[in-house]
């Protein structure tokens, strides 16, 4: 039933001996009816010439609704693995749209394989990653997330710190770290400016949740929560930057939205853009 899966690729098959990053999903294919799955590699070494590449491969194979999430699907291969492998490449009239050109694994010869190069490559990969910057203080990467992690001082409240980063891709590092130092630096005017635009978006829907919460004794109509107690009462706990200068702000609401978060986006460029409760 993949016949048509099988005919994007090529015919020649080449052995190989992959070092697996992730698996990182499946499409489905709503004309053939099956998904395709896909894990791509930290590394890849081509038996016929030894030749070894750390380039980011992408390895697909189909599979049936019922196979997704066996073993023949999500668990066919587990994170770090070295396995040998028969592959193929797409054809290119398939790939031309493509940002990269996969392949699709037509066999797996030894799911597990001793391959010195490639745990050569594995054991580089997990040295830990350490930034120590002067502003955001020290930065430890989390491969398995795509970010460094930290904490920093914001406004005499500990916030716990990620940058989103493509781990393979120093000048992210740098985008993200720049980013990131530029709302620390000038965090009194984007804690004050988050803080009320929270507050204006957000107070009405405080009340409406106090209204409806019989366990507190305050009154709604009474009492009701102003912009300015609300834009007191919250506290940020965790900022997020990306590379490109977006962040999220969340910040602990003092139980006016119970067990919720206050979620505050926005970009150095456009400055903070909306506001939501999460949990």
């Amino acid at each position: 039933m993949f016949e048509e899966f099988y005919e994007m690729y090529e015919s020649e098959e080449q052995e190989v001996v992959a070092l697996i990053n992730r698996c990182i999903g499946g499409g489905y294919n709503w004309k053939g009816k099956f998904w395709e799955m896909t894990v791509v590699t930290l590394g890849i070494m081509f038996c016929d010439t030894g030749e070894v590449s750390t380039k980011e491969e992408q390895l697909d194979w189909p599979v049936t609704d019922e196979e997704r999430d066996s073993e023949k699907g999500w668990g066919r291969f587990r994170n770090e693995q070295i396995c040998r492998l028969k592959i193929r490449r797409m054809k290119e009239e398939w790939a031309k749209d493509l940002v990269a050109r996969p392949w699709c694994i037509s066999e797996v010869i030894k799911p597990y394989e001793d391959c010195p190069e490639l745990l050569a490559i594995l054991d580089e990969r997990n040295k830990p990653v350490i930034i120590e910057d002067k502003v955001l203080g020290i930065l430890q990467l989390n491969r398995d997330f795509d970010i460094f992690e930290g904490a920093v001082s914001w406004c005499s409240m500990e916030v716990i710190l990620s940058l989103e980063v493509n781990p393979e891709s120093k000048s992210s590092w740098s985008r993200a770290r720049t980013a990131a130092k530029k709302l620390v630096v000038d965090m009194e005017n984007w804690n004050k400016s988050m803080r009320e635009f929270a507050a204006n978006e957000l107070t009405q829907l405080a009340n409406d949740w106090l209204a409806q919460d019989e366990e507190n004794s305050r009154d709604a109509k009474k009492n009701p929560i102003t912009e300015e107690e609300f834009a007191q009462r919250i506290s940020m706990t965790e900022l997020t930057v990306t590379s490109g200068g977006s962040f999220t702000a969340f910040f602990d609401c003092d139980e006016m939205f119970v067990d919720h978060a206050v979620t505050i986006y926005g970009s150095l460029k456009k400055g903070i853009i909306g506001t939501n409760i999460e949990g």
